[in-house]
Order: structure tokens, then C-alpha cells, then sequence
């Protein structure tokens, strides 16, 4: 197995069960959907028609992660670059995954305090709204359908976080910035901008875009989502709805220094 095969991480995996897999590589139309490689189809157990060397790569990381499991749609977490989340619960634990990354690079800033204040899910438009709700538990119209969507990324939010505080470290916040793939966000750049020299930020109402770097990924699940034989089956058709419905969300937080 070459390097390149070892490194590839694509966008989006699809785990198909081998009976899928198999109808899909024998359909004269359907079959290009296999040579994607960002989008990528990965069968459960048989040999795979194409991308063989970067497709075996891709399933000894999912069969190591215990992620290998037939009709999985998983997406790449955007800050973590091994990480692979299933679809139905990516959008939330993205947004929530860069929340404790901003965290953490304003514990190194001095922060003495984190406090996230409030979620917010921007929808597209009403008639998406209404399908939404139809598919949540307590469903029942266009803002029982927003409240949903936002209280389950609100439970999984750390509300106030404390620190010791000291001396900031713009050093190791762009370390962190690196590590997290947020080395180019222009609101956390600012932030380590203004914790370094002289004339300190002291206090900092942010409000942070938790959308912002997972929409190659979510676009590149979609495309697998709507693919006639995946979409016929159903899967991935709850994270289908959501990810064309939100058009973003903010999570707005307070810092102390």
C-alpha cells in the first residue's frame, strides 16, 4: 500500500452493504459513483471494484475506530483530522467540537472564563422548517422546529468554563489554531491579535459560526445522501433534510481575561 493510499481521508464515507456495493458496481450508470474518491463508497467485506488501495486504507481506519458497520453515513470532522462523526449527529458535534477549540485557544490566551450564552440555528426557509419538525420527537411547527434543533446542541455545550488565567501565549494559540484547521478563521485570528503586545483585550462577546468549516463536507455527504440507489434506501435521508434546511449557527459566548 502506497502513502498517498494511507493518507487519503475523504469528505464523506458511505459504509454499503456488500449486496449494495455489488448492485451498484454492476449498474452501468450508477457505477461512477465508486470512483469518487472525496464522496467515497466503501463495501463492507468484498473487494472493492475501484480506489482498491485507498478504499482498503479507509476501512482498516474505520474497522480500527469501530466505525465499520453497513449503511453508515459518516462525515470528516473539520477540526480533527482522523475523526469521522455519523451524519445524523455531525452538524451539532461540529459546532460543538469548534466551541471547545475556541475554548481552549482562549485558555492559553489568559482567559480566566468562558460562558456560552446562547445557540442560535438559522433555517432556510418555512416549508423546510415544517419537515423538520416533522421528524423531531416534540415537532410542532416552524419554531418548535428551531428550539429542537438548538436545545440539543445547547445540552451538549459546556455553559461556563473557568480557568486560572495568567499570561497569554500567542504562540501556543496558533499552535492550537493549527492543530484545530482553523489557522485562517478571521474571528479567532483577531482574538489572538488582540491578547498580544500591549493594551490587552480584557473582555470579548463573541459570537462564533459553527457552520463555517464543515460545509465542504456536509455538500460532499449530501452527495451521496441524493444518489439514486442510497437515496432509494433511505439512508442518510434525516441528515438530507437538515443539512439543506440550516443555513447556519451561531453560538454566541463571553470571554473574561
Amino acid at each position: 500500500m502506497t502513502s498517498d493510499a494511507q493518507l487519503i481521508r475523504p469528505r464523506s464515507i458511505l459504509v454499503a452493504d456488500d449486496d449494495l456495493y455489488l448492485r451498484i458496481a454492476h449498474d452501468s450508470d450508477d457505477v461512477r459513483l465508486l470512483a469518487d474518491s472525496d464522496a467515497m463508497i466503501v463495501p463492507y467485506s468484498v473487494e472493492p471494484a475501484l480506489n482498491a488501495r485507498a478504499i482498503e486504507s479507509v476501512r482498516t481506519h474505520l474497522r480500527d475506530s469501530g466505525q465499520l458497520a453497513p449503511k453508515s453515513l459518516l462525515i470528516k470532522n473539520p477540526y480533527q483530522a482522523e475523526s469521522y462523526e455519523s451524519a445524523d449527529e455531525a452538524i451539532g458535534t461540529f459546532s460543538v467540537t469548534k466551541y471547545h477549540a475556541f475554548a481552549n485557544v482562549a485558555r492559553v490566551l489568559g482567559a480566566t472564563e468562558v460562558r456560552f450564552l446562547e445557540a442560535k440555528v438559522e433555517l432556510e426557509n418555512s416549508s423546510l422548517q415544517a419537515k423538520i419538525a416533522a421528524m423531531l420527537p416534540a415537532g410542532g411547527g416552524d419554531v418548535e422546529a428551531a428550539r429542537e434543533v438548538t436545545k440539543k446542541l445547547e445540552d451538549r455545550l459546556s455553559a461556563h468554563l473557568t480557568f486560572d488565567g495568567g499570561a497569554p501565549d500567542p504562540a501556543a494559540a496558533d499552535d492550537l489554531l493549527k492543530r484545530s484547521h482553523l489557522a485562517h478563521d478571521p474571528q479567532l485570528r483577531a482574538l489572538v491579535n488582540m491578547r498580544t503586545g500591549g493594551n490587552l483585550l480584557t473582555r470579548y462577546d463573541f459570537t462564533l459560526s459553527g457552520t463555517r468549516e464543515s460545509t465542504s463536507n456536509l455538500t460532499s455527504a449530501l452527495q451521496i445522501a441524493n444518489a439514486g440507489p442510497v437515496k432509494a434506501l433511505e439512508i442518510g435521508a434525516k441528515f438530507s433534510m437538515m443539512a439543506k434546511a440550516i443555513r447556519n449557527i451561531e453560538i454566541k459566548t463571553e470571554i473574561a481575561f
